[in-house]
């Protein structure tokens, strides 16, 4: 298997990415964030969380797998490293997300990003998110029809 650098070696982003590949999917903490649509933000793993309130919810509308109910299995608060904008991958901050929902059956985990800050732009090559002042807050790559956001501290996704 070959691999080739994301960006400049210099960068925190270019790290070699390690996921724990000899564990089961389902025994892996998933650090996909993509941006959905709805309104709420969602997390597949329950390690994800700072502070959490179980539930017993199931919600009809289940986009994973829409014959059947989803179950929600708690809420609370997650926090996520985010590069900043992709021109300075060293620049990151933490995305403080509150009344998240853990969907263990979900694929990956969802950002709203109508949720979070004032104003968002997307181009072929990025989504970025700003908050009032105009400070960038997060920044999306295109990822398989979708936006994935780009995480500091070298964490990876795998979806």
């Amino acid at each position: 298997m070959t691999t080739r650098p994301l960006s400049p070696p210099t960068s925190p982003i270019a790290r070699k990415r390690t996921c724990a590949p000899h564990l089961p999917s389902s025994q892996r903490l998933c650090h996909d964030w993509m941006i959905v649509q709805g309104n709420v933000h969602y997390a597949r793993d329950r390690a994800q969380f700072t502070t959490y309130r179980p539930v017993t919810l199931r919600l009809k509308n289940n986009i994973f797998n829409p014959t059947e109910e989803l179950q929600v299995a708690g809420i609370g608060t997650v926090q996520i490293p985010v590069v900043r904008h992709l021109d300075n991958p060293f620049d990151t901050h933490t995305l403080t997300l509150d009344h998240v929902l853990h969907i263990p059956e979900a694929v990956c985990n969802g950002f709203n990003p109508l949720l979070y800050g004032s104003s968002m732009s997307c181009t072929e090559t990025a989504w970025t998110g700003a908050d009032r002042e105009g400070r960038m807050m997060w920044v999306a790559r295109p990822f398989r029809g979708g936006a994935r956001m780009v995480l500091g501290g070298g964490l990876c996704g795998e979806s």
